[in-house]
């Protein structure tokens, strides 16, 4: 089923005065949004305002609407002082199956693609003889600004100059991958500026910027391609065919399992769904799946309108960024004594999720920001990201007052350890209730059931004091543990079945591999890659134990400042090691006599593998006698990956190192 946007209000506006102040809201966000990083107002509250404006102009057509339903770029854009010379047009937007099935039917059965519609700036490229002479973004579609000088401080995919002597023009889009996103917005915030609301809008500030004092990594995809070697009569797969070949990245294969042609609206359905589906494991943004005929002759028969083209429409996903009100913010402790902020706001959809609380950056980050109780804030939800507060948005109410971070902390009312944007409370019960939730989680030994709600009641009820605790329990301990409130404001219990569900995770847990457990304990600058590492190199707790700091800090990329915290968080965890091991938990790699067909050799994985996560993709690797890296280097076997025109591809590129698709890769896993 293709995905659905949650319904808005489309309702005509009651009178002209409230239309035309709609009108000028409109024209105002989307100056912000075509010339700015600094977006007033989100894509969805955007989109709902200009489908009131639409259906009061179908019902008033007298009304003025100043452009912001059939202008190119919401008739906002300023443009710029560069002619573009064919215009740079807009696409229609669809969002529901029928419409889908409309617009397949006047293809009259040739065939179209379906491909990502990235959420970044439209921009055009010109080449000489194989060096970039002009870039210039699509403004109001007839004229646009010059960013030729931003362009060559480096847009990966876009080079300054190309292997091959070619002359000609390419379009595309310049986006932020979720990573570039957050260094970025990150590096904006430490020159003095305002965090971004989304990769969009950092897109469009950065490029803008001539005089730019932060990085920002940015990328660009093709989707036109005139010039040298280019048939503009063919099809589109064979001009995005000499695009590869010229080094640009192609837009239409950035999902490869979409890259085929579609003849009927199920097969158009289908790949919308299947791009939908990936959209929480992409590193890049989008906000959308393009619709296009494939033929130039098929394109030729349909035409353009004024601003759109008529072989071509978006088809319009749940939007990752939403605004809503923050109400609280909640101050917790993380499982290594570091301070966590969590947002509470009203709930909002976002990405097809109601979201409810939000992560937040450290106590600096929101002092910075100026984030205030009864402030509206834009929510972000891109890739696998855990929802977040990114900035303010819009106009706020007036005489709030920016919330203050507790100078102590709110368990023990000791005062933080400030000696880092992270503040730390080394007081070592406050993070017991965090501690279990970590043991407790997918990528430690994941136990079925035992969330924070549960974790903190046990904490409270006085049943654990540690992870070893949580296997003394027993169903009748836990049954009647509170975990929430109800709507009325009552209590909600564990209850029998949900305990009984907790109690088998946990002796399911006892079969976890020992690297699950090593990770497990939390210890201070330790996750599940150096859980493996420190399993993989000494096979055994007991080996674990007697290892010197020298020792551990032979491992690749441990030092002795990590290996001095593995070496003291197990002596301090002496007793819970051994309590651990008494239930029968798993101390030591064990091997399976298997054949190691991966020996000798490491791998990067790089997004999501079919069947597997992050954690249970290295451990294949590695029972299968092989390595599993973060970073591309000369010694990687081959990059897993389905993407292009990321980091790792490109040095992967560089490296002449191989690059296997991730059902390929499941398929030799298994």
């Amino acid at each position: 089923m293709v995905n659905r946007s949650p319904e808005i209000d489309v309702s005509v506006f009651a009178d002209r005065t409230a239309f035309d102040e709609a009108v000028q809201r409109a024209r105002h966000a989307a100056t912000a949004y075509y010339d700015t990083g600094d977006a007033v107002m989100t894509d969805a509250d955007y989109d709902a305002l200009a489908d009131r404006i639409a259906a009061s102009i179908a019902a008033r057509p007298e009304w003025d609407d100043q452009g912001v339903t059939t202008a190119v770029a919401a008739g906002a854009s300023a443009g710029g002082d560069v002619r573009h010379p064919t215009a740079m047009l807009s696409l229609d937007k669809i969002k529901t199956p029928e419409e889908v099935a409309a617009f397949v039917a006047t293809l009259g059965g040739d065939a179209c693609l379906v491909e990502v519609k990235l959420d970044g700036l439209a921009i055009r490229a010109e080449y000489v003889d194989g060096r970039l002479v002009l870039a210039a973004l699509r403004g109001d579609g007839t004229t646009g600004e010059d960013v030729t000088a931003q362009v060559r401080r480096g847009v990966a995919g876009l080079p300054s100059e190309l292997a091959t002597p070619w002359t000609g023009e390419v379009r595309g889009e310049v986006y932020m991958t979720v990573e570039d996103f957050e260094a970025a917005s990150a590096n904006r915030v430490a020159a003095g500026g305002k965090a971004f609301v989304n990769s969009r809008g950092a897109v469009a500030g950065a490029i803008r910027s001539i005089d730019r004092a932060y990085a920002a990594p940015m990328t660009f995809a093709t989707y036109e391609i005139v010039g040298d070697g280019v048939d503009a009569s063919g099809t589109h797969l064979a001009r995005m065919d000499r695009a590869e070949e010229l080094g640009f990245p192609a837009a239409c294969r950035l999902i490869p399992e979409v890259a085929g042609e579609c003849f009927t609206a199920e097969q158009v359905t289908a790949a919308i769904d299947l791009i939908g589906a990936r959209r929480s494991t992409l590193v890049f943004p989008i906000d959308g799946a393009v619709i296009k005929a494939d033929a130039e002759a098929t394109r030729r028969r349909l035409g353009l309108a004024s601003r759109t083209p008529y072989w071509a429409v978006a088809f319009k996903y749940p939007p990752d960024t939403a605004s809503t009100v923050l109400r609280d913010i909640e101050v917790r402790v993380g499982r290594t004594g570091r301070i966590s902020l969590r947002a509470v706001i009203d709930p909002v959809h976002v990405s097809g999720t109601t979201v409810t609380k939000a992560t937040l950056h450290n106590p600096q980050w929101v002092a910075e920001q100026g984030l205030a109780i009864g402030q509206t804030v834009a929510v972000w939800r891109a890739g696998d990201v855990i929802p977040r507060v990114t900035s303010p948005i819009g106009e706020q109410p007036h005489g709030l007052t920016p919330w203050v971070a507790p100078e102590v902390c709110p368990q023990c009312g000791e005062p933080w350890d400030k000696s880092s944007l992270l503040w730390r409370c080394h007081t070592a019960s406050c993070a017991a209730a965090n501690a279990l939730a970590y043991w407790c989680s997918r990528e430690a030994l994941d136990v079925d059931g035992a969330g924070d709600s549960f974790c903190d009641a046990v904490i409270e009820a006085g049943l654990a004091r540690n992870v070893a605790d949580l296997y003394a329990l027993t169903v009748d301990d836990i049954a009647e543990l509170p975990v929430g409130k109800t709507t009325a404001g009552g209590t909600v219990m564990l209850g029998r079945s949900n305990a009984e569900r907790i109690i088998a995770g946990l002796e399911a847990s006892k079969q976890q591999p020992f690297n699950r457990v090593v990770t497990g304990l939390g210890i201070r600058m330790t996750g599940r890659s150096v859980g493996r590492w420190l399993a993989a190199r000494f096979k055994s707790m007991t080996a674990l134990r007697a290892a010197t700091v020298e020792e551990i800090a032979e491992i690749d990329k441990m030092g002795l400042i990590k290996a001095q915290h593995v070496v003291d968080g197990l002596v301090a965890m002496s007793d819970v090691i051994d309590r651990l091991a008494g239930y029968g938990l798993t101390m030591e790699v064990v091997d399976d006599g298997g054949a190691k067909p991966l020996a000798g050799q490491t791998y990067v994985v790089s997004g999501s593998v079919p069947g597997y996560t992050r954690t249970t993709v290295s451990e294949r690797i590695e029972a299968l006698g092989g390595s599993a890296s973060s970073s591309v280097s000369a010694k990687t076997t081959a990059l897993v990956t389905a993407e292009t025109t990321t980091a790792k591809a490109k040095k992967a590129a560089q490296l002449g190192i191989p690059v296997i698709a991730p059902e390929e890769f499941a398929h030799m896993l298994s």
